[in-house]
This record gives structure tokens, sequence and C-alpha cells, in this order.
């Protein structure tokens, strides 16, 4: 693994290393990444054992990022409040590098940018926040389509989004509580739920939901994972 001791100065001290931060290319040659100190988004080379590029458009640091189906759009999202949509592309040079091309940046929310969705099938970046919201935007042009309040008033912090197959899109926010609200792709809530116990991650397969959840039995906490049908969790 390329985090070795002397490379965690890269990161900033005041983020948590997390999957969020890091992405795999589809050949399996690259990993991007965020968090570090200077706002950077980095690319390393596997099979180089080295950082490759770092390229800064952001103006703090990212703290979420994702690939899309095609392994040739990128989204960051920072502490700035802005995502930013990156191209990349291969090109055909002796050390076959990677490029990254900041096409456009996306605006709308007020505070850190926690998760985020892409979907170049549907056309669609979902971005959630601690302000509360998820706002979705179309990627091949930037443009703002709506903007999702799970808690309304309240305006909860976005802990997690996944977005389904099936076109469902699962948000998770954590205060006090934590809650699972169920939207369609058109941003209609289908239903809520609170759950009892805090949700570390989940992954949404066809109509499953793979969630784990830190478990607070009398004696000590461990991590329960546990498979469901998405549906079924809702009911």
């Amino acid at each position: 693994m390329f985090l070795h001791r002397n490379r965690l100065t890269l990161f900033s001290p005041s983020i948590s290393l997390t999957s969020r931060l890091f992405a795999l290319s589809h050949d399996g040659k690259y990993i991007f990444s965020g968090g570090h100190w200077d706002s950077s988004l980095r690319v390393y080379s596997l099979s180089k054992s080295k950082t490759i590029h770092s390229i800064i458009r952001h103006t703090d640091i990212i703290t979420c990022l994702s690939l899309d189906s095609t392994g040739y759009i990128l989204v960051t999202g920072s502490r700035d409040a802005t995502c930013i949509i990156w191209y990349l592309s291969s090109s055909i040079d002796q050390d076959s590098s990677i490029f990254l091309q900041s096409e456009r940046i996306l605006y709308g929310h007020r505070s850190e940018i926690t998760c985020l969705c892409v979907s170049s099938e549907l056309d669609l970046v979902i971005t959630g926040s601690l302000d509360g919201t998820c706002n979705l935007y179309t990627i091949e042009r930037g443009t703002y389509l709506r903007t999702l309040c799970p808690t309304h008033e309240n305006l909860d912090p976005i802990k997690n989004m996944r977005l389904s197959d099936e076109r469902h899109l699962v948000v998770q926010t954590e205060n006090e509580q934590t809650h699972l609200f169920l939207y369609s792709i058109n941003g209609n809530l289908i239903r809520t739920r609170k759950f009892e116990y805090q949700i570390v991650d989940m992954i949404l397969i066809d109509q499953y939901m793979i969630i784990a959840v830190n478990h607070q039995s009398t004696h000590e906490q461990s991590t329960v994972a546990a498979r469901v049908i998405i549906k079924d969790l809702f009911e």
C-alpha cells in the first residue's frame, strides 16, 4: 500500500483518512487522492510507486471524491463548498501517464461537501454537505437541477449517500440521531427510517443494501454488517 509512514505527512491532520478520499482507476494502475494539506488532487502510480500528478483547483482541502462507472469522469468535493468535475484521458506516450482536466465547478452549498455520487448513465452528480442539503446537477453542462432537504428546518448534516442501479437514492443524516431517507431519482421522498445504531458505511447493489453499523452491547462495541432488501429496510 502506498500510504507509508513518511507519506502520511502529505495529508492534512484536520481530516480523517477514509475511503471517500481515494479512488482507484479502472485499469488498477493509479490511485486518486484528496485530503492533502495543500488542497491538491493527487495521482499516484502504483507501478512507479510515486505521485505523478498534483493539481490544485480547489481553495480548500478535498474532502471526498468519486469516479464514475466509465472510469473517465472524476468528481471532487471540498471544504470550499464546491465540487469540480474532472475528465480523465490516457496519453499514448512512453510513460502512459494519465491526465486530468477540470471542466466545471459546481456551486450551491454553504458548507463543506461530505459525500457525492456520480452517474454518467444518468448524466447526474449528487452532492451532500454539512449544511444539511443534497444538490443535483448534470455532468455534461453542470446545470443545477434541484435541492433536497431531508430534515427540513433541522438541516442535519449529510453523512453519506448512495445511488442504486434501480435509480433510488439513499441519504444518511446524522446529528443526535441517525436517519435514512429513500428518494426517487426525481427527488421524490419515498420513505424515511430512524436507525437505532450509528451507520459506519453502506453499499447499494441492485435491490440490496449492505450496511455496517456500530453495535453497542452491554460489554463492548463492535461493527456488524448486514445485507437487506432496500424496500424491506424502509417498511
